[in-house]
């Protein structure tokens, strides 16, 4: 066995080496193997079934959303791939399990700030990345006005420079003149 551990240390091991879909169907095993061949065995159960549910599961944990995507793609996404779950088994992941996996995939500004809030519901999770979201765009687009205030600023001294340039080279051919 790998890092030459035995079956023991292995079973031990194994909860803190599992991720996405796998760690999930983990967690929701009512009982966990005593043995290794045991986990070996119902992992082999499991996943060698190439059903349906695997492929949707694997999916929905996997679901991110992208940096420009809008909370709202993503959340439809999340909702579509959650709702055709349900529908083969509508216990499949508990309300924590689903409020977990729409936090994780969401882009890394909005999750940095709604995982602190430790959000009660879905619903709150929700509000909350969508509030986060109007807040940056508002900000990207007070952002963008003051640049372009600025380059105008910048445009206008310019102008009123060569303006004056211009009016003193006037004023001195017309004094010569």
């Amino acid at each position: 066995m790998a890092n030459n551990w035995n079956d023991d240390r292995a079973l031990q091991a194994i909860p803190y080496f599992l991720q996405d879909i796998v760690d999930l169907w983990y967690q929701s095993l009512a009982t966990k193997p005593q043995t290794f061949d045991a986990f070996k065995q119902e992992f082999l159960k499991y996943f060698s079934n190439n059903n349906s549910i695997n492929h949707l599961v694997n999916t929905f944990t996997t679901i991110k959303q992208e940096n420009t995507e809008a909370i709202t793609t993503y959340l439809g996404q999340f909702h579509r791939c959650l709702r055709q779950i349900q529908a083969i088994n509508a216990d499949y992941f508990t309300v924590a399990q689903i409020l977990n996996q729409f936090i994780r995939g969401l882009y890394s500004s909005i999750l940095q700030r709604i995982r602190p809030l430790h959000p009660a519901n879905l619903q709150a999770a929700i509000t909350n990345a969508k509030n986060f979201e109007a807040a940056e765009l508002e900000a990207n687009h007070a952002q963008a006005i003051n640049l372009v205030i600025n380059r105008l600023s910048e445009l206008d001294s310019k102008l009123k420079q060569f303006s004056d340039s211009i009016n003193q080279k006037l004023e001195g051919y017309l004094a010569d003149n």
